[in-house]
């Protein structure tokens, strides 16, 4: 071969110093290129690590391939530990079979499939999540997305027991305004029926009497039911105020058994009564009227629903410097298991279900509640059926 020229050998060296220039070029592309890939698989890591939702890549038999750091917290566990653990180890007992159906469908049907189950740790409150899975493209293998719904469980469960409360609310009161009108009739009509029988010319004295007599009950009666409608209006409305004074509680047991007695020996029954505390250390300061309407109520509703027997009334300070438990007795028809919690609620009697047929709007124990909470006590009922009650609650003592 020929020596080159010398116009060629710069000619050869002008092209191999621009191809080296283009190959700097394509080296600074690449560069480029390979910075932006590991920028976004960074960037795809990050986001497939932290994603709210939790992926998981399962096999066949739900063995855990892989999974981002999301369901790794969910599962409360490492994400190395996870793999080659199955999900279904996770999933409860009662909700096992669903997720079994669930991956079943995925590998056989080969279509996107959801469900939902329930995930249960050691030492953890179960979870209620949402599954959606899809097979990939070699069908080896499904990808799941887990949700947490678990506060959307608690509310779809509240909005449930709200729509209950409302409903059972709505009956209580249709009842309620039901037997109101049966029980404001009664004694109208007893008024106006007598009222009628009064203007006989002929009428004896004797007679007279007696319908004056029945016309007086009566009165008295519907004066007790509007009372009632009243007091638990007001306090429905919160217009109920408290009025603190000193108070004898000695005096106020005594007044009330007084009061009380002959109405229950006409009953065949004795009233008696227990003085918690001697005379100088009996007075306090509460709502003397409250006391009375919650001692009250509560002698009226063990008369109600006795019929022999006894019926105590009393209190005493159970070895307590800060509160006295007050009490009333009876051996009446007692109360259901089912109804003791539900005896207070308003417009409720235990005779609900006209076991026995007795006069009354079922909002005594109603304000004898709402009285007690308004001075600070609570109210409770221990009772056996056929067998009697015993109606409790505390005041706090001075």
């Amino acid at each position: 071969e020929r020596p080159l020229s010398e116009p060629e050998t710069l000619k050869l060296i002008h092209e191999l110093e621009v191809h080296q220039i283009e190959l700097e070029l394509i080296n600074e592309e690449l560069m480029q290129a390979r910075s932006a890939a590991q920028e976004a698989a960074e960037k795809y890591t990050e986001l497939y690590d932290f994603a709210p939702s939790c992926y998981f890549t399962l096999s066949k038999g739900g063995e855990i391939i892989e999974l981002n750091l999301s369901g790794a917290k969910m599962l409360g566990k490492e994400r190395a530990h996870l793999k080659t653990s199955r999900l279904g180890f996770f999933v409860s007992n009662d909700t096992k079979p669903t997720f079994n159906l669930f991956l079943e469908k995925i590998f056989n049907n080969k279509t996107k499939e959801s469900c939902e189950v329930t995930l249960s740790q050691k030492g953890n409150l179960p979870m209620a999540v949402h599954l959606t899975g899809i097979i990939t493209e070699n069908e080896e293998h499904c990808f799941v997305t887990i949700v947490d719904i678990t506060a959307h469980k608690q509310a779809e469960h509240e909005l449930i027991k709200a729509k209950e409360h409302a409903e059972e609310s709505d009956h209580l009161k249709s009842a309620f305004l039901a037997n109101m009108s049966h029980e404001i009739r009664t004694p109208m009509n007893g008024i106006l029926g007598f009222a009628d029988l009064l203007k006989n010319p002929k009428l004896t004295g004797e007679k007279q009497q007696n319908y004056i007599s029945i016309i007086e009950k009566s009165g008295v009666r519907m004066l007790n039911i509007l009372n009632d409608i009243i007091s638990i209006s007001k306090v429905e409305s919160g217009q109920m105020k408290i009025s603190i004074s000193e108070t004898n509680i000695n005096e106020q047991i005594e007044y009330i058994y007084t009061f009380f007695k002959a109405e229950v020996e006409r009953k065949g029954m004795q009233l008696s009564c227990n003085i918690g505390l001697p005379a100088k250390e009996a007075v306090i300061r509460t709502d003397r009227e409250k006391i009375y309407s919650i001692l009250t109520n509560l002698v009226k509703n063990a008369i109600k629903y006795s019929d022999k027997g006894t019926i105590e009334i009393g209190y005493n300070s159970a070895g307590s410097s800060t509160e006295l438990t007050f009490y009333v007795k009876d051996t009446g028809i007692g109360i259901p298991p089912d109804k003791t919690e539900t005896i207070f609620n308003r417009f409720v009697r235990s005779d609900k279900a006209d076991i026995k047929a007795i006069q009354g709007a079922g909002l005594g124990l109603s304000i004898a509640k709402a009285y007690v909470e308004m001075l600070g006590g609570k109210i409770w009922v221990e009772s056996e059926e056929g067998k009697g009650s015993t109606f409790f609650f505390t005041i706090p003592f001075n």
